[in-house]
């Protein structure tokens, strides 16, 4: 399926596409290289966020290292990638809970054994470590998330957590940058396309569609998501009493209840639940076993929101917490 928009100048390849989002949406990625008139001389540019949340981020890869054995191929760094470093480094346990609360655990999945053990090939871990901020390709400058200043004032040390993370203001102007800037991250029912802009995260593993654009035509694929955004863990067992791994280390955790805001951190956490504690050690008064809350587990920008049900309370003021499905 696919859609023509008017095209700009040429560079010096004449056919390249850009592929938005994928998040594990394995089956999706590999009908719509299918449908794309690919040739030994296209070029074919990942915008980032290959892994997290859907079903086959190991397939992902996969798939991308194959179609790099067909045609020129350049892999951008998304934001979830970044967190998996962050992850793999595990020397800050407030940034293995971000990459965990972003939908990493569906990451670890599709690389573990039955026993909920992961293993990274060495291939797919130089994949990840050699991902790139940018690229640029004549008019067009490639990014995940956006440029937060031109590229002549771009130093990755300042402005690569943005250019992985960052979201433009609903209604904001555009930036007159001197490239038109080519980026995913943004989730939309469609492609958006503005004279200095376009965006191609259209939302797959969230039950839209996969897209991809050649730039110079502004032509559009896409291929419609099979199934709706279904959560995957880590060592999830097939019977109702779910399994799954937990963490350890102290994470910031924010808590809103009866209109207050309450500060714990965790003693140990995994996707579905939390064991936390208050960060002043005291009993938390009416946060008593069924009370529903919401909160943030983090405090920077990567802070996951949740909402859960206080399952007990041990001694020592520790709080279980059982966390809930989002509401939609």
């Amino acid at each position: 399926m696919k859609s023509s928009f008017s095209p700009p100048s040429l560079s010096r390849h004449d056919q390249v596409f850009a592929i938005g989002d994928v998040h594990g949406c394995v089956d999706e990625l590999r009908q719509l290289l299918k449908q794309l008139p690919l040739t030994r001389d296209s070029l074919v540019i990942f915008l980032g966020d290959y892994i997290d949340r859907g079903q086959s981020s190991r397939g992902v890869i996969e798939t991308v290292l194959e179609l790099k054995e067909y045609c020129p191929v350049v892999c951008l760094l998304g934001n979830h990638e970044l967190m998996l470093r962050e992850f793999l480094d595990g020397s800050d346990p407030r940034k293995v809970a971000r990459f965990i609360y972003n939908g990493g655990g569906a990451t670890l999945a599709s690389y573990s054994n039955e026993d909920g053990v992961f293993h990274f090939p060495e291939e797919h871990l130089e994949f990840v470590q050699e991902l790139t901020y940018f690229h640029v390709e004549q008019d067009y400058c490639f990014v995940h998330a956006g440029l937060p200043v031109d590229l002549d004032q771009i130093d990755l040390a300042i402005h690569g957590e943005n250019m992985v993370w960052m979201r433009r203001p609903f209604g904001s102007p555009e930036q007159d940058f001197s490239k038109i800037v080519v980026h995913g991250h943004t989730p939309l029912t469609n492609v958006e396309v503005t004279p200095r802009r376009i965006n191609l995260d259209t939302a797959c593993v969230y039950g839209r569609c996969l897209t991809a654009m050649e730039v110079h035509s502004r032509e559009t694929w896409y291929v419609e998501r099979a199934a709706g955004a279904v959560p995957v863990h880590l060592r999830d067992t097939r019977d109702s009493r779910r399994e799954a791994f937990r963490f350890t280390g102290c994470v910031p955790v924010i808590v809103e209840h009866e209109g207050r805001t309450l500060p714990f951190e965790t003693i140990n956490y995994s996707e579905i639940g939390l064991l936390i504690r208050p960060v002043d050690r005291v009993p938390v008064v009416n946060l008593n076993p069924g009370a529903l809350i919401r909160g943030r587990i983090g405090v920077d920008v990567a802070a996951a929101p949740f909402r859960g049900v206080v399952l007990r309370i041990d001694e020592g003021a520790r709080y279980a917490v059982k966390i809930l499905p989002e509401q939609t």
